[in-house]
């Protein structure tokens, strides 16, 4: 996550796009969407409303031979770190073009996991972005167009607050009856809560249902060790999910949101069976049950 001016970018946007087909989550876990680069691909990126700009994993940056464009300081998960900096003509998906692009290198994971990269908000201006991972469909729509058409059987929408001071959207949410704030991260393979979310909600991370679970790794490779197990009734809009299960954590990016309060990490684990809507532009979502939410564990 990076507190960074988009000054730079500029968006052409053609008509109506058609929607594109997700890989499944592979090795690295994470849901992909093809994407091209300066014309060429496609390439597996991460649609991510938890990341402020786009970047490329620095394996990728080396194979394209990308261009330099000096160094920034890329605020993680779990700190900050000081990485190169990248330009590309073009940034492509589902239609949608950015142009003009500087592009943080992420360093390059640990696991399985074979990402090009990352498309971020700057990505998702101006656009309706639609995430259904049931229906392994991720669609991208102009926000001049037929919103309601986009948003149809989604029933209201709910505001959305910027978190902290970050270009990322906050909402409402419950667990167990205890009222707190979800930061959006579709980007983000498994939920997590803070410690002061996890006591409010009444969740014992000492119980014998919890473990401790592989550490978390952010921008500056500083790992923290989580403690994972259920957490119970989690609640979003229209959504009501039982029998959660999350990560319990308190990630320096949590505090950089809103220190001391309940903060929830709400990622792709918790949207599979939701269909989501998500203007960034209009700090508005909508939420409803994926139509395919019945097939996901069939």
């Amino acid at each position: 996550m990076r507190r960074l001016l988009l000054m730079f970018m500029a968006f052409v946007s053609v008509g109506a796009y058609a929607a594109v087909r997700t890989a499944p989550a592979g090795d690295g876990g994470h849901v992909t969407v093809p994407a091209w680069v300066n014309g060429k691909g496609p390439y597996p990126f991460i649609f991510d409303t938890g990341a402020e700009i786009s970047d490329v994993y620095a394996w990728f940056a080396d194979q394209l031979h990308l261009p330099r464009a000096g160094s920034e300081s890329l605020n993680g998960m779990t700190g900050s770190a000081q990485v190169a900096r990248y330009r590309i003509e073009s940034l492509t998906m589902d239609g949608h073009t950015l142009r003009n692009v500087q592009l943080d290198a992420l360093p390059n994971r640990k696991d399985k996991g074979v990402q090009a990269g990352v498309l971020g908000l700057d990505f998702m201006a101006g656009t309706l972005a639609v995430f259904d991972f049931a229906c392994h469909r991720m669609e991208v729509h102009p926000r001049t167009g037929d919103v309601a058409g986009v948003t149809a059987k989604s029933g209201a929408a709910i505001h959305a607050e910027h978190a902290g001071q970050t270009d990322l959207l906050q909402i409402p949410v419950q667990i167990n009856g205890a009222l707190g704030i979800a930061v959006l991260d579709t980007g983000n393979r498994v939920s997590k809560i803070n410690s002061t979310f996890a006591r409010l909600a009444h969740v014992d991370t000492n119980a014998a249902s919890f473990h401790d679970e592989a550490p978390i790794e952010g921008a500056n490779l500083k790992p923290m060790v989580p403690r994972v197990g259920p957490i119970g009734r989690v609640e979003f809009g229209s959504i009501q999910l039982d029998g959660v299960h999350a990560q319990v954590v308190d990630l320096p990016v949590m505090a950089d949101v809103d220190a001391g309060k309940p903060v929830m990490w709400l990622g792709s684990d918790l949207l599979q069976t939701v269909h989501l809507v998500y203007d960034h532009t209009g700090q508005q979502v909508w939420f409803r049950p994926s139509d395919c939410a019945a097939n996901v564990h069939g």
